[in-house]
């Protein structure tokens, strides 16, 4: 049942003289096929500990506990002053390289001098060098060894001889599976029969040297941390769009937020500007590209290796083009009610296109959906790709996402004639997170905390009545509440650094509205709203997170506030987990309420 070696984040093997470089990439095709669900731990956490922890809490995180050799490349370079050549991009991605840059792949290259600026490498801009290939292809960077950009290099992309001790590995995860409940989880989340080298490279994560005391300060010496937003993030071209829209991001976590940032990055240098005294509870992680000669696959399924490499036991996930506003950290404690053992999936916000359907296009939809156009499989509207999750969805993302590089294949489904999917065909995360969750019989989703563009803010800002999203004639006929917890498709860093300093003068001034807007009228929390709208939604259950502060506790044992519910009827019982904000709990049931007559309540 080994995994991946010893119980050890130790480097058990040599590698070749670059990792990533052709050597790495020519892997057998059925090899490829075996690739596994990106298992990640470094310690498992003690079997009793609170979810409800903050970072900074307990008497385990203090500053140098970290062994020198997670966080140092090795300064005693034997073999100095040449040009070692360190895998830089994919095709379609850019390269930012100090030096000389070869574009194709093993035995046909072209070069150029990547000096001049960052490098699109595709076809499209460089040619292409061995036409008769079909993917692959990828740019390298020749970095002299023992220089400062060889420093600065992701130690995920040096060979293990040269790189620091990774901090996540899958060694010690069998080691401590039965030592607390996240552990087991990740443990479960895994197939047991994987090649081992495969394994090791894709399982591996590394704490970035400048951010040693930013981690030691964020996670606890179990190696987890207690809540987090988590972003992956590829090549940033230094001052280049990217890296700016990267500092809104950071700088709006630091200002609106008291929880840190987990940003795991897949490309090879990270920009120097990204400081870690600036932003002290950002923490930097490196980890490896998915390999691309097989097959192509999405770089943003990357955004499901985040959230496992990233140990947070109750996360939000972000992406780089979104920033966070006031009040966000609501979020954390809603998240950390609804995602439990009972409901053990990631929950993603609603998505604003309203007619997301077979007429779209997508391999998936005969799965859900019959000939006459109905669907009955799909069992909510379809969600945007933002999870929010706990450790007890970990097991579920890994799942999707070994199936995706495994190249699985789902059999015909009962009443769905020619519904067979081959997972790897469904071709963006987005996609693979609704069809995921459909076929689970997922039925939790938030409001639409992700606005769609920052530009929206001003709703918000103006006071204006015209926010919310579009109904649908099936989910939300009378449409869903927009939320003001994070922005999203912020692609101009200058409208971003505006907003984010507005929002800031208005909280700072005490006038900043409340953040949910249903029906021109503004919400601080779900239970408001609810009593002016009982009956949203109509058909399909929607969650919404409370901008209020918990009750004192009231002898609802150690959550501090938090209330249990057991709902149940003739088919599926379920726990779940309710924060208590003067809630009618004749409304506080997760069922639709067609259904409100066949359950019973149970409070403790």
């Amino acid at each position: 049942l080994k995994c991946c070696g010893p119980p050890s984040c130790g480097h058990s093997r040599r590698a070749d003289p670059v990792a990533m470089t052709p050597a790495v990439r020519a892997t057998p095709p059925a090899l490829l096929l075996l690739l596994p669900l990106l298992l990640v731990l470094l310690r498992s956490g003690p079997a009793g500990a609170s979810l409800a922890l903050k970072h900074g809490e307990g008497k385990e995180r203090s500053e140098g506990w970290l062994r020198d050799d997670f966080v140092s490349l090795p300064q005693d370079i034997s073999a100095k002053g040449w040009e070692q050549w360190i895998f830089c991009a994919d095709e379609h991605m850019q390269c930012e390289c100090p030096g000389e840059i070869r574009w194709g792949i093993d035995g046909h290259w072209s070069k150029l001098d990547g000096r001049q600026g960052p490098v699109s490498c595709s076809v499209e801009k460089l040619g292409d060098p061995c036409p008769q290939v079909g993917s692959g292809r990828h740019c390298e960077c020749a970095v002299l060894r023992g220089s400062d950009a060889w420093f600065r290099l992701s130690p995920a992309l040096l060979p293990d001889s040269d790189s620091s001790t990774p901090v996540v590995c899958c060694g010690t995860l069998e080691a401590r599976a039965r030592e607390g409940a996240w552990s087991k989880m990740l443990w479960e989340a895994g197939p047991l029969s994987l090649d081992l080298k495969t394994l090791q490279g894709l399982m591996q994560a590394w704490v970035d040297p400048r951010f040693r005391k930013n981690y030691e300060r964020v996670y606890n010496r179990d190696g987890w941390v207690e809540r987090a937003f988590v972003n992956y993030v590829g090549n940033c071209a230094t001052n280049g769009t990217y890296d700016k829209m990267m500092e809104q991001l950071f700088r709006s976590v630091h200002l609106f937020s008291s929880e840190p940032l987990i940003v795991v990055h897949f490309g090879m240098l990270p920009p120097p500007d990204w400081d870690p005294e600036r932003f002290p509870r950002l923490v930097l992680l490196h980890a490896r590209p998915l390999p691309q000669a097989l097959r192509w696959r999405s770089f943003n399924y990357n955004k499901y290796r985040a959230i496992l490499l990233a140990r947070v036991r109750t996360g939000i996930q972000l992406d780089s083009d979104q920033w966070v506003a006031p009040g966000a950290d609501a979020m954390f404690d809603t998240t950390a009610a609804e995602i439990n053992r009972g409901y053990p999936m990631p929950i993603l916000p609603v998505h604003f296109l309203p007619d997301k359907g077979p007429s779209s296009g997508g391999v998936w939809w005969p799965r859900f959906c019959k000939e006459d156009g109905s669907c009955p499989g799909q069992t909510m509207r379809w969600s945007h790709a933002h999870p929010t999750f706990t450790y007890f969805a970990l097991p579920w993302l890994g799942k999707w996402l070994r199936r995706n590089l495994r190249d699985e294949v789902l059999p015909d489904k009962k009443g769905y004639p020619a519904s067979e999917l081959r997972v790897l065909d469904v071709p963006e995360d987005e996609d693979l997170l609704n069809a995921g969750l459909w076929e689970d019989n997922a039925t939790k989703q938030w409001c639409k905390f992700d606005v769609p563009d920052p530009s929206e803010f001003y709703i918000l800002l103006e006071g204006r009545d015209d926010g919310g999203v579009v109904g649908d004639a099936r989910f939300y006929p009378d449409g869903a509440p927009l939320v003001f917890y994070t922005a999203h498709h912020a692609v101009d860093p200058e409208v971003s650094e505006s907003l984010i300093t507005e929002l800031e003068k208005r909280q700072k001034a005490g006038t900043l509205l409340p953040p949910i807007t249903y029906k021109g009228k503004f919400y601080r929390s779900g239970a408001e709203l609810r009593k002016d709208h009982p009956d949203v939604p109509s058909s399909s259950e929607m969650w919404y997170p409370s901008f209020q502060s918990v009750v004192p506790n009231s002898g609802f044992g150690q959550h501090r506030g938090i209330c249990h519910f057991m709902f149940s009827r003739s088919h599926a019982s379920w726990p779940v987990t309710q924060q208590v904000t003067n809630y009618d709990l004749t409304r506080a049931n997760p069922l639709s309420p067609a259904s409100a007559n066949a359950v019973k309540l149970h409070v403790g």
